[in-house]
């Protein structure tokens, strides 16, 4: 999903598939002597990227003094953040094709790593929408090293000075979780909150929850600022009680997920 300023932009095709946008509706979204233009890309699908390049390129050609700043709350490739696996380094070519578009900012929420920091010009982060403190008495757990890495200074930052919680998981060559150890935790522990990035189909938070249930934990929250609409295909609903997300990505719906609707509204 594109907005320009709060108005969505139609994403149509004609027959053969090709992007179809009209004109007079990005003109009649601009208000008069308007000197600044917020372009939002909520990330739905790659076809996407096509209409953001042919919407930026017609307005700068239209109003070549007028200035622009994109709110790319997902960064799209960014799990993709180096050449690994015989992969390519993708999202090295989409922080180029962003950059030559030249907006004055980039606002993104809860980059993947440092890397997309580093490849996106004028990037800027957005606070994170989350507080830790609304599950009353909860322990915090980061579900791998890395994600410890990330939150535990944010964490501190905030002023929570209690242990938190590590997981730390073992793959076996396929990727599959085959063992998952928690670090620190304090018997007797009630209640837990899950703090990461993303959630795809949740197997890692599955093998949280589920080592945290056997240690006699009976309240699980999730938090992650980007979900995937593939939650509700696996299995982390089943053994976490309530998770909270935003809608940089998130379109889906489900009782226990709870979708805070700061971009796509």
């Amino acid at each position: 999903m594109i907005k320009i300023n709060d108005s969505i932009i139609k994403k149509e095709a004609f027959g053969d598939g090709t992007l179809k946008c009209d004109e007079v509706e990005l003109c009649q979204i601009l208000r008069p002597n308007q000197r600044k233009i917020d372009v939002t890309w909520c990330y739905d699908d790659d076809s996407e990227l096509f209409l953001l390049i042919c919407i930026v390129k017609h307005l700068r050609e239209a109003y070549p003094n007028i200035k622009m700043e994109l709110i790319l709350p997902y960064i799209p490739n960014a799990r993709q953040d180096r050449h690994v696996s015989n992969r390519i380094f993708t999202l090295k070519y989409f922080a180029e094709i962003i950059n030559s578009l030249g907006f004055q900012k980039v606002y993104v929420l809860d980059p993947h790593s440092d890397v997309s920091l580093a490849l996106i010009d004028r990037v800027k982060e957005l606070e994170l929408p989350f507080q830790v403190s609304f599950v009353e008495g909860a322990a915090y757990m980061f579900p791998d090293t890395g994600a410890a890495k990330k939150y535990a200074p944010r964490y501190k930052l905030l002023g929570n000075d209690k242990p938190f919680i590590i997981g730390n998981k073992h793959r076996d060559q396929d990727g599959r979780i085959v063992q998952y150890e928690l670090l620190d935790f304090i018997q007797g522990t009630k209640k837990v909150i899950i703090r990461d990035d993303i959630c795809s189909y949740g197997g890692t938070f599955v093998a949280a929850a589920k080592e945290l249930r056997n240690r006699g934990v009976d309240d699980i929250t999730l938090i992650v600022s980007h979900c995937e609409n593939n939650i509700i295909k696996g299995e982390v609903f089943d053994y976490i009680d309530r998770v909270f997300t935003t809608d940089s990505i998130c379109t889906v719906e489900h009782p226990k997920l709870i979708v805070d609707k700061i971009y796509r509204g």
